[in-house]
């Protein structure tokens, strides 16, 4: 055989494996999400992606100090405890370790890991009005953690490469691998990216109303929050990882019927909480 075949059968050989790793793999990592019901594919395990939660919550409070704030930090406490208690009706969270920080930063941001570790910066705390408005978000964070996102992007980048191997495999060309990554990355990854996104948003809503918080605090903040209820240009809305600000606020103020129903049977209500007094 000359050095070009063989190269080629170890191609298709490695080919051939990969498509037999990732059809074995399918045949059991099928499951549907809490609240919204869809259908997701998996790859990972749910106890890797919270032992990688773990590990990246431990670097993010090493490199960020937690808060001094008490208004804020026993805020994130209540509302946080609130939006968990839901959580653990809706979702499989048995093996979940939650933990609520806040970090102190001017970053505008907030996140809930794999395994419920939540972190929420000071920076977007200061352009809340009350805590309804952190409990979106925190209810959004949570919603990423319980819809288990973060296994399922890592799932769909392994079927991105396994796609790379096959192309490289079958063409032999430098330009169409390159046409392939800029085709998956803008065809397939940005959109489920964006899609994860607003799942998030919709859990968000229905666990913070569930935990006894006004929904209609989900829009009024995010209106004031990014300041830019227009959205963003067609070729900026293609290439973002997020949906723009426009259309998130519609599917707010459209899934705020369902989301007060459940509001309505909430045992205890908070309404929109506390006020926070910078404001």
């Amino acid at each position: 055989m000359t050095t070009a075949g063989k190269k080629s059968f170890q191609h298709k050989h490695t080919s051939l494996v990969l498509i037999l790793a990732v059809l074995a793999c399918c045949l059991c990592s099928c499951r549907s999400v809490p609240v919204t019901g869809r259908s997701q594919f998996l790859l990972t395990t749910e106890s890797y992606e919270n032992s990688l939660g773990a590990e990246s919550y431990e670097e993010y409070k090493q490199e960020y100090p937690k808060s001094t704030n008490a208004e804020y930090n026993a805020a994130l406490e209540r509302c946080g405890n609130a939006i968990k208690a839901v959580a653990n009706e809706v979702g499989d969270t048995n093996d979940f370790e939650w933990e609520f920080t806040v970090l102190d930063s001017e970053i505008q941001n907030a996140f809930c890991l794999p395994g419920g570790k939540v972190a929420v910066y000071s920076g977007i705390m200061d352009y809340m009005d009350n805590e309804a408005e952190l409990a979106f978000v925190v209810g959004h964070e949570i919603g990423h953690a319980i819809a288990r996102h973060g296994g399922e992007r890592m799932s769909r980048s392994i079927l991105q490469s396994v796609g790379a191997v096959l192309v490289s495999a079958a063409f032999d060309s430098e330009v169409i691998d390159a046409i392939y990554g800029t085709g998956t990355e803008i065809g397939v990854m940005l959109p489920y990216s964006r899609s994860n996104e607003s799942e998030a948003d919709a859990i968000g809503l229905i666990l913070m109303a569930r935990a006894g918080y006004d929904p209609s605090a989900s829009y009024t903040f995010w209106k004031r929050f990014t300041n830019n209820a227009e959205g963003s240009s067609k070729l900026e809305a293609i290439l973002s990882t997020h949906p723009c600000d426009s259309d998130r606020i519609k599917a707010m103020q459209d899934n705020e019927a369902a989301a007060r129903a459940e509001y309505n049977k909430a045992k205890t209500k908070y309404g929109f909480g506390k006020t926070f007094s910078h404001k």
